[in-house]
Order: structure tokens, then C-alpha cells, then sequence
């Protein structure tokens, strides 16, 4: 066995061309000649390279090539698979380092926190997971999470340096914070999944009504069964969350609420939702209202079907204003409705003479009245003055009597009146009358003067306290008496003006002619 002396592959030991490289074998002596210089080596070489060249290039029967590859060929395909197994490994390796830290507990933590910080409610959805199933994680929930860092930059600090130091002990940390940092599995089969734990809250919740909802979020999650009620309501994700309570009778609304946080969980915060409502009182003996068969109460508009006359205590209601009381009953006139009130006090006065229609006509009355009366004083005919009670109209005939014997004559026009609505008080007698009182500014014109010294006639403002009962024979109201007006607030009138005001003169003398022919 020999080798060749260009690429040291071995050979057998006659060859005479080397079967790997094509190069010719040169015996021992040829090549010590060849190294004296010898004549003739140049024919020999000349003869060596004919037949080296037809040996690499001669063909086989079947017309394939026997060419044998040179050793610069060789080198250079080596070259190019080490080339590209180095540039592989190479990507491999950088594929991993990239994977590895793109899927690193760091770079969680990274997105994490870009996520809160710009307030990504969709990637950090997709980022959390509930250790408790009762917890629901959604749009929604994630804002709630969100605000608790928002609003208190020092939680999110709090928190990241908890995350870090799972990261850093593999998961280990037995402080108890709102997320913790978890292994879920595995990503390209090889890389660590990393989760963001949700750690439910509670909160402890009481109140002090029965039947009361306990509402979070928009949700009810709990009732209450009896007064003075505390329960613990949750799980719930840490963060900033809005709890009402609604107690609702039917008819109107107790309610109230409290936005609260909560990131520990480990302790239930305490949240008192105390219903700030009152038992109201109605007075129903100053007009004596309490002799009526029933009063249904409204509150807001609402009919409660409550009887005041059964029960004149009410409640829990709320006296700050923000609710409104009315009073239904039946009279002998029909069905009065009153306006609305505030409920400001514990004890409440109201006025079934606060009412639109009444108002409207009781001022018809009171406007007829003064027109009649104007006709009537200069006539002497008490058939014209049908507004008033008979016992009026006996008083106005006596003035007359008065001015007829001592020749004095009267004239006058009526031009308005300015009714005081908060004077409209419709109450019970003992006589069992129901009357009403309106105080007025009644505007006229008159003038008192002697026969044949007519004087000019006087503008007068009179502020009069009209009093009308309620004429069960005739379903109608009347004057019954006229009296001085109390205080009245100048910005709660309402105004009547005569467009065409009408004079009116006495003539007493021809009355008494007539009179005496009679």
C-alpha cells in the first residue's frame, strides 16, 4: 500500500496515476534525476501531462464522465457546508436568544406594565388570568384594574416590585399583592408561558334598610334581609369600584353610594352604605283634614297607596328636598289634587288649597265679586251680588241704608286685583264649612261725596283678606267676609287687570222717589 505524493491518499503500490487526484506516479530514481537536473526531463514532463490530461478526462463505455474532482474543487465545497452549517447554527442560536427573551419573565413584565401605563384594556385582558372563577374578566373589569394604578402611581410601583421579585425566586413570594407572576405551560414547546394571576378582593358591605340591593358595578350581588345588614360581597377584581345601595319601595328610591378601592387581598374594606332616610309625619288636624275618608299620598309623581288617615306616619323617606309630596282626597265638590311640595322636615304641613283649578276658581269668584259689588253699592239691588253670603249682602244693604239717609253719594270703577298664591288656604270649620282665605291687592277707584259736590275719584291699593265658604245648597263658593291681608311676597303674585273698567254712580235721590211711589 502506498500513498500519493500530491494528495497523501493512499494507493496501491503499482499505480501508476493516482486515482484521486489524476497526477502521474513518479518512481524513486525519476524523481532523484528530476531533482539533478537531468536531460531529457523535459520530453518526460511533456509526456506525463498528455497522459495526465487523458486519464482525468477520459469517458467510460456508457459515455459518463470519469473525471475526477481536483483537490481546489473539494476545498472549496467543504468550505461552503461549513459556511452554511456555521450560518445556521448561528440563526438557531440568535432564534433562541430572541425567543428566549421575548418570552421571558422580563419582558412580561415589560408589556405589563406598558399595558397599564397606556391604558391597553385589550392586551391586558388577554394578559390576565382569574385565580377565582367568579371573577369576570372583561373590558369593564380591566378599566376598574386599571384606575386602582392610575390614580395611585405608588400601587403600580408596589406592584412591579413584587412581579420582579417572582421573577427573580421563580414564582416564590408570600406577600399577598392583587396579581401574581405564574408559569402556564409552555410556548414553541420550549419556551416558559407566563401569566398574570388575578387575586380576587372583597369588600364589606352594610347597610341600614331591609329589602335593600346591594349593587356593584351596575350588578345587584346582594339583598338585604333585615336591618342594620353587613355581608361580605366579592370576589372581585382589584381596583377602583362603584357600590350603591337602592332600597326601592315601589314608589320612590332610597339611595346611595361610595367609589372605593381595594387592592389587598387579604383584607375586606369596609364600605357603609347608610340610607339617610326619615319617618315623616303629616299634620292632618290644623284644617282638619283628619274628619276626611281617606288622603292617598304621591311621592314624585308616584301614587304609594298610602292612606294618610290610616297612617300619618311615612317613611323611610328622605327630608333634604329632593323629594316631593302631593295629597289627593274627595270633597263634597269633587276631587282635589294638590300641587306638589317639597319634603324638607320630619313634619310636614300641606294645604289641599294649593291646587291650579281650585286656585283659578276661587280668583273667578273673587273677580265677580268686585265687579257685582260696584253695581250693587250704587243700585241698592242685592239681586246683582250673587258672590256673596246673604249675611254680606244685609251688611252692604245697611252702608247703603247709611248713605241714602245722610245724602251721600258714591262712585267708583274696579281696575284689578294681585292674588297671593301662597295665600290659598282651604281648611274645615267647626261649623263643618269648608272655607278658604286669599290675600289680595284689590286696585279701584272711588269717591264718597254729598249730593250736587262731586269730587274727583281716588286711586286706590287695598290689601284684602277675602274669605269665601263653600255653599253645599248651591254647589258654588261666596264671599263671606272681607278682612286685612297678612304678609305677602311680592314675587309670588299673580296679576288680573280690568281692560275696560267700568263706572259706576249712585243716584240715591231718585232711588228714594222711587221708593216713595211705591
Amino acid at each position: 500500500m502506498g500513498y500519493c505524493d500530491f494528495c497523501k491518499k493512499t494507493l496501491s503500490t503499482d499505480a501508476k496515476f493516482c486515482k484521486h487526484c489524476g497526477n502521474k506516479m513518479t518512481p524513486p530514481d525519476k524523481d532523484n534525476n528530476v531533482a539533478d537536473g537531468e536531460e531529457g526531463e523535459g520530453d518526460q514532463s511533456a509526456d506525463d501531462t498528455l497522459e495526465k490530461l487523458e486519464a482525468k478526462h477520459d469517458l467510460t463505455t456508457d459515455g459518463e464522465s470519469n473525471e475526477v474532482p481536483t483537490s481546489s474543487s473539494v476545498s472549496k465545497r467543504k468550505k461552503w457546508y461549513i459556511l452554511s452549517t456555521v450560518a445556521l447554527f448561528v440563526l438557531l442560536i440568535g432564534a433562541y436568544f430572541i425567543g428566549n427573551y421575548m418570552t421571558s419573565a422580563q419582558h412580561a413584565l415589560e408589556e405589563f406594565k406598558e399595558a397599564i401605563e397606556d391604558e391597553d384594556y385589550e392586551k391586558l385582558e388577554s394578559m390576565l388570568m382569574a385565580k377565582d372563577k367568579d371573577v369576570t374578566i372583561n373590558e369593564e373589569s380591566v378599566k376598574s384594574f386599571v384606575k386602582l394604578f392610575t390614580s395611585k402611581p405608588s400601587e403600580l410601583n408596589f406592584l412591579m416590585t413584587h412581579l420582579k421579585q417572582q421573577a427573580q425566586n421563580g414564582g416564590d413570594n408570600y406577600m399577598m399583592a392583587p396579581v401574581d407572576l405564574v408559569k402556564d405551560g409552555k410556548q414553541l414547546l420550549v419556551f416558559d408561558d407566563y401569566q398574570f394571576q388575578i387575586n380576587p378582593v372583597y369588600f364589606n358591605v352594610s347597610t341600614n334598610y331591609k329589602d335593600t340591593d346591594i349593587i356593584i358595578n351596575d350588578e345587584v350581588v346582594a339583598t338585604s334581609d333585615s336591618e342594620y345588614f353587613e355581608m361580605e360581597v366579592g370576589p372581585l377584581i382589584p381596583g377602583e369600584h362603584t357600590i350603591k345601595a337602592v332600597y326601592d319601595t315601589g314608589f320612590f328610591n332610597l339611595d346611595t353610594e361610595e367609589t372605593v378601592t381595594n387592592s389587598d387581598p387579604s383584607y375586606a374594606q369596609y364600605v357603609d352604605l347608610y340610607l339617610s332616610g326619615d319617618q315623616v309625619g303629616f299634620n292632618l288636624f290644623s284644617n282638619r283634614y283628619d274628619e276626611l275618608k281617606s288622603i292617598q299620598l304621591y311621592v314624585n309623581g308616584k301614587d304609594t297607596g298610602w292612606d294618610l288617615i290610616k297612617d300619618d306616619l311615612v317613611g323611610p323617606l328622605l327630608i333634604d328636598g329632593t323629594m316631593n309630596a302631593a295629597f289627593e282626597a274627595e270633597f263634597p265638590w269633587g276631587t282635589m289634587k294638590t300641587n306638589e311640595i317639597p319634603i324638607d322636615q320630619s313634619y310636614m304641613e300641606f294645604n289641599f288649597g294649593d291646587n291650579d283649578e281650585f286656585k283659578e276658581e276661587i280668583m273667578d269668584v273673587i273677580i265677580t265679586f268686585n265687579e257685582q259689588f260696584m253695581e250693587t253699592y250704587t243700585t241698592g239691588d242685592p239681586a246683582i251680588l250673587t258672590t256673596a253670603s246673604g249675611l254680606f249682602v244685609e251688611t252692604i244693604l245697611s252702608d247703603i241704608a247709611y248713605n241714602i239717609t245722610e245724602g251721600i253719594e258714591y262712585q267708583g270703577a274696579f281696575h284689578g286685583v294681585d292674588f297671593y298664591n301662597g295665600s290659598f288656604i282651604l281648611e274645615k270649620t267647626y261649623d263643618d264649612i269648608w272655607v278658604t282665605t286669599v290675600d289680595t291687592v284689590t286696585y279701584y277707584e272711588e269717591a264718597f261725596f254729598a249730593e250736587d259736590y262731586e269730587q274727583p275719584l281716588e286711586k286706590i291699593e287695598e290689601e284684602l283678606r277675602y274669605e269665601l265658604g263653600y255653599d253645599q245648597h248651591y254647589d258654588e263658593w261666596i264671599i263671606v267676609s272681607l278682612d286685612f291681608a297678612g304678609t305677602m311676597d311680592e314675587d309670588n303674585m299673580e296679576r288680573f287687570i280690568v281692560d275696560e273698567p267700568v263706572f259706576h254712580s249712585s243716584n240715591w235721590a231718585d232711588l228714594v222717589d222711587l221708593e216713595d211711589e211705591d
